[in-house]
């Protein structure tokens, strides 16, 4: 899995590829914890070379998002596509998470 971080400001883009299996879960973690979420007010991630996010996975994206969310920071996940993004509206992660699915 590769993840390349830019940030822009206020915000950072979070691009992500490959399978976010137990070992990408704990390589997104490493990304998060280089990143100071005070100065965020948003991450963008780019999923269109995301091809499975497993629960290790989704549990690292709501952590990240705890610690986000405490400093006034929201997430938006682009690019997702259509099997991933429909798993995430069925769990209610659209909720926590404003998502786009690839066109």
């Amino acid at each position: 899995m590769e993840i390349k971080v830019t940030p822009e400001g206020d915000r950072v883009r979070i691009e992500v590829v490959g399978s976010i299996d137990e070992r990408g879960a704990e390589e997104l973690k490493r990304s998060f914890l280089e990143l100071d979420v005070s100065s965020l007010k948003e991450a963008v991630f780019d999923f269109s070379g995301v091809t499975f996010i497993g629960s290790a996975g989704i549990g690292k994206l709501l952590l990240f998002y705890k610690n986000l969310a405490a400093h006034g920071g929201r997430i938006t996940i682009e690019n997702m596509s259509k099997d991933i993004y429909t798993m995430f509206k069925v769990v209610k992660l659209d909720k926590i998470f404003n998502l786009s699915a690839a066109s």
